[in-house]
């Protein structure tokens, strides 16, 4: 089957390889381009780092003053990154960011001044969770900048009209379906297998209409049993 990875191309490298080893035919075709920002770390004494996402540590030589402080993160692709950055293992390692929130206000004390690492564009999930316990200070590192137009490979997927697409965020789905509605390809989405990493990740799929199967946990290799499902 063919298999359309809409991801960042520097994530969707590294799935088109496990999706290969599956015998699959990955197509990257990312709607995402990662960039790094220039920022600066605030001054003053943090309590502990938070972060969602590995490219929030794509800047490691501008993290080494809070490297050592305790990390609370989503994800073991943020662990490995984190780690690279020169970050100690993680103190906890949470599913989602809904998770991470609850498990971080469970472990600090109220008050405590946290360091978020964060992208430019974000859903207010985790600041809206520990903004009322800690204080929470926002840096963002990384812009997740939208593609366009669609790219030439996704192109060329939908007018196929066959295989699958993998989503890996609501915001990059989002992305994906607006250029292919725009591009004319509305009817072609619709012969295409979606499978999403979580229900978040699907709601703007299922709000087109869009039939959507939703990973049992949220990792990429529930994804790719779901993919095994419907080849």
């Amino acid at each position: 089957m063919k298999v359309l990875i809409v991801r960042a191309a520097v994530d969707a490298r590294r799935t088109a390889a496990r999706i290969s080893a599956a015998g699959h035919e990955a197509i990257v075709a990312p709607v995402l381009d990662i960039r790094r920002l220039d920022f600066s770390l605030p001054s003053g004494a943090f309590d502990a780092v938070v972060a969602t996402s590995a490219h929030a540590f794509s800047a490691s030589e501008r993290l080494s003053s809070v490297s050592g402080l305790p990390l609370f993160v989503v994800g073991a692709r943020t662990t490995d990154a984190a780690r690279s950055a020169g970050f100690d293992a993680p103190r906890i390692v949470a599913a989602t960011a809904e998770e991470l929130a609850a498990a971080t206000a469970g472990v600090l004390r109220e008050g405590a001044r946290v360091l978020y690492l964060a992208g430019r564009d974000r859903k207010p999930d985790l600041e809206a969770a520990l903004g009322g316990r800690c204080t929470l200070t926002i840096v963002e590192t990384y812009a997740a900048e939208p593609a366009e137009p669609l790219p030439a490979a996704a192109v060329d997927a939908l007018k196929a009209g066959e295989g699958a697409v993998l989503h890996y965020s609501q915001r990059s789905a989002a992305i994906f379906l607006d250029l292919a509605q725009r591009g004319g390809f509305g009817p072609q989405l619709r012969a295409l297998g979606h499978i999403a990493i979580s229900a978040d990740a699907a709601r703007p799929l299922v709000a087109a209409g869009l039939a959507v199967a939703v990973a049992a946990q949220p990792n990429e290799d529930s994804m790719i049993e779901e993919l095994a499902r419907i080849t």
